[in-house]
């Protein structure tokens, strides 16, 4: 079983590379990683035209030992 620092390491590289993949240019992706609590969030902000962009597109949490995707 892998330690609670690989599991928030492993976390935080996922989202960052899920954040670098690129996309709309008026639209960010935000990577947000609490590792005193074990959230750890990729969000888009920004706008796609006129209309307004924001919102988690991953959410996952460490409880009890175990990786949860929401």
């Amino acid at each position: 079983m892998a330690s609670l620092e690989q599991y928030r390491a492993c976390m935080q590289c996922v989202l960052t590379q899920h954040a670098q993949q690129g996309g709309d240019q008026q639209v960010e992706a935000q990577t947000i990683f609490d590792t005193e609590h074990d959230h750890y969030q990729l969000l888009y902000n920004g706008w796609h035209n006129t209309r307004r962009i924001f919102g988690p597109v991953i959410h996952l949490d460490i409880k009890d030992g175990k990786i949860w995707i929401h």
